[in-house]
């Protein structure tokens, strides 16, 4: 699949982006730059209220919220899981700049979003590269409204009807080969929309894509894929008191992950 000529690649010292021109103007280094963000939500508190905000909760990443020319923005970081995460914390092995995790997840997306998966919309990477190895950062549109699952689920139940929604949404992805790494309860966001004021009642967007791709169709990885899932799920129940999952609720999302949501 082609990429489209509003994507842009700029290089600065050491340091490469990669941005939809359509989107954003070429990408100063300082918009990557989670302190400036965060510095700039506590100059702006001390006078009005801010528009940045920290968060944590989307993969191992530090998130954080922030708006740059009227466009709600999210900047991701990547950082290292594993026995590896305190050794290396955010640094990846690697020679090509294109073939880094954060290249590849804001291509990925892109292709996502031309299929017209609910997925968020990439704006612009950022590898940093040494010798050896890089750091990286992905900044993609806000979802509005949106809160993960498993906050969701924290809080209330859902109907059945939107477990079924989930479901479709996941096959969906599987229809078209879109393996996602890690599928879990905060990696499934639920967005308020106008015909549907409360998040648990709302879209389904799927969402944190590192070390995602495209994987010829087979019923076991897809199964394997959806087992995670109902993993994740399980663990916040035995982890999170009066968290609200059961099986029943499963039943509801296999319903719609093999017949999709009725009309």
């Amino acid at each position: 699949m082609s990429l489209d000529t509003n994507y842009k690649i700029s290089k600065t010292g050491n340091a490469y982006i990669l941005y939809d021109a359509a989107i954003i103007a070429e990408p100063a280094l300082q918009i990557f730059d989670a302190d400036y963000h965060t510095n700039k939500q506590a100059q702006q508190n001390n006078s009005t209220a801010g528009a940045t905000s920290a968060k944590t909760g989307i993969g191992r990443a530090r998130v954080v919220y922030f708006t740059h020319d009227d466009k709600a923005l999210v900047l991701k970081h990547y950082y290292r899981g594993g026995a590896v995460a305190s050794l290396l914390k955010d640094r990846y092995l690697g020679f090509s700049v294109v073939k880094t995790r954060a290249f590849k997840e804001w291509r990925l997306l892109k292709k996502m979003q031309q299929l017209g998966l609910p997925v968020p919309r990439a704006v612009a990477a950022h590898v940093k590269k040494s010798l050896l190895s890089y750091t990286a950062d992905l900044i993609t549109e806000e979802i509005k409204q949106a809160t993960t699952l498993a906050d969701i689920l924290s809080e209330t139940r859902i109907e059945s009807a939107q477990w079924r929604k989930i479901g479709d949404c996941i096959r969906l992805f599987h229809q078209h080969d879109v393996y996602h790494a890690d599928l879990n309860a905060r990696n499934i966001l639920l967005a308020a929309t106008a015909q549907h004021p409360r998040p648990e009642t709302g879209e389904v967007y799927l969402i944190d894509f590192d070390n995602s791709g495209f994987r010829p169709g087979s019923g076991s990885w897809k199964m394997a894929n959806l087992a995670r899932l109902k993993r994740s799920l399980l663990k916040f129940k035995r982890s999170h008191a009066g968290f609200n999952f059961d099986e029943a609720d499963w039943s509801a999302l296999l319903a719609g992950y093999k017949g999709g949501v009725a009309e």
